[in-house]
């Protein structure tokens, strides 16, 4: 899965988590916290469309997809750590050899050797 694409799924995700907290379906509403007789038909209605049990599933499938998209990213992550590693190991290489040509007095022959192409 492309990287871009990942995170197109962790905000589509996110964004139906905040929708269903903000639809407030699941709670009670106003007309029927206030008025009681409207309060047995908002329970049938609940039962009736079986909103329970749908965002149960919902909420489930989500958190599934977030678990999915955590490990992605975490893999993602992984890599790009393992590249930045190996970036490090070759640069102290590097300089390893660096070090070695100074001490052994080749270092100054081949950088004079460099100084000649550039003039």
């Amino acid at each position: 899965m492309e990287r871009k694409t990942l995170f197109q799924v962790v905000a589509r995700n996110n964004a139906l988590f905040i929708d269903m907290v903000h639809i407030g379906i699941k709670d009670r509403s106003d007309t029927a916290w206030h008025l009681s007789q409207y309060e047995s038909l908002h329970e049938q209605m609940r039962q009736e469309f079986d909103l329970e049990d749908r965002f149960k599933d919902i909420e489930f499938k989500l958190n599934l997809i977030q678990q999915n998209s955590k490990f992605f990213l975490e893999v993602l992550h992984a890599q790009k750590s393992n590249t930045l590693e190996w970036v490090i190991i070759v640069l102290i290489g590097f300089e390893c050899v660096l070090m070695i040509l100074d001490m052994s007095g080749a270092g100054a022959h081949l950088l004079s050797g460099l100084s000649i192409l550039n003039r």
